[in-house]
């Protein structure tokens, strides 16, 4: 499962190649797409603390799972980060966007004497899942944990529907590594002089972390086997993501051998913010602490295993996102 989850990304990014463009051009472009991201971020590391239970009951009631799925970077601000490299966005993500992969196993256990569950989860990418990608010129890493409460309000009678407050703490980092067959030319002009830096065989670096606080707000209604859910969350917390291209570099300007460092400088006269030149390559970061308030819903159907199934919604930055989770809950 969780080898499908990184192709998913992986495949998204398969398109790059040979191209030049600037180094304003990806700055603007990756600022905007960090931004994006920052919210689906905030959205991605709830994936399995919300069931489609409100309260999972009082001791000894309890369940463990395991929880899949996605969630999406507007497609707008793709695209752009595409068109900075000189590549068209897969037609595959012209809809919803980059995908950024979710996984993780879940539990959540009833307290005794007071109406609160309590729930922990953690997902990582196994080494052996991360090696055998590199056949596709990927590596890639992911790191999900978290822990969360939830107060039962109302607990479910009847014609009467479970509803519960929650609170949840994450933390998720990840990252993702595309080989680019061929080069790649970046270039800067600061009015006078041209300056041209040239990667052969690069690598498409995007790295992400997040830290945030969680609190939500849940209904939901068991009818037999099938229980439908709505609820509401508004997450609080801080976002970086890190992107650029690893790769030796060579430096012109006017076409005269020059250094990395010149370049930097010349950015920085020019008045422009120069990205974070390394050993190889070169990669720009943003962060964010913007909060983001989602709307989420879905089912579950209890025959044997609870399969529940969930989307969520951003209205603010329209990020979109989606679970499934496979659960033994008693």
């Amino acid at each position: 499962m969780k080898r499908s989850i990184v192709l998913l990304l992986a495949l998204s990014l398969a398109g790059a190649g040979a191209t030049a463009q600037t180094f304003e051009g990806f700055q603007t472009a990756f600022k905007s797409f960090a931004d994006s991201m920052a919210g689906s971020l905030n959205i991605n590391a709830t994936v399995g603390d919300t069931w489609s239970s409100a309260y999972v009951g009082g001791f000894p009631h309890f369940g463990v799972g395991l929880a899949a799925g996605a969630t999406f970077v507007d497609s707008t601000t793709t695209a752009a980060l595409f068109s900075a490299i000189g590549q068209e966005m897969p037609a595959q993500l012209s809809s919803v966007g980059l995908p950024v992969p979710a996984a993780a196993a879940t539990f959540k256990i009833g307290l005794p004497f007071i109406p609160l569950d309590i729930g922990l989860k953690a997902g990582l990418i196994p080494e052996s899942v991360g090696s055998s990608l590199t056949s596709l010129g990927v590596t890639a890493d992911y790191k999900n944990v978290g822990l969360s409460l939830r107060y039962a309000l109302l607990k479910e009678k009847l014609l009467v529907p479970a509803v519960s407050l929650g609170l949840s703490a994450n933390y998720l980092q990840g990252s993702i590594k595309k080989a680019i067959s061929g080069g790649q030319t970046m270039s800067f002009n600061d009015g006078s002089n041209n300056w041209v830096a040239t990667m052969s065989d690069p690598t498409l670096d995007l790295w992400w972390e997040t830290k945030s606080l969680d609190l939500t707000a849940q209904v939901s209604k068991k009818i037999v086997f099938f229980t439908p859910y709505a609820g509401a969350g508004f997450t609080v917390g801080n976002s970086t993501v890190k992107g650029g291209l690893d790769s030796t570099i060579s430096v012109t300007e006017n076409g005269s051998p020059s250094t990395v460092e010149a370049l930097r400088q010349a950015i920085i006269n020019a008045g422009g913010t120069p990205p974070e030149f390394g050993d190889s390559g070169f990669s720009y970061t943003a962060t964010n602490s913007s909060p983001t308030f989602r709307v989420y819903g879905g089912f579950s159907l209890d025959i044997l295993l609870v399969l529940d199934c969930q989307v969520m919604y951003v209205p603010a930055t329209k990020n979109l996102g989606a679970s499934v989770t496979a659960r033994v809950q008693l």
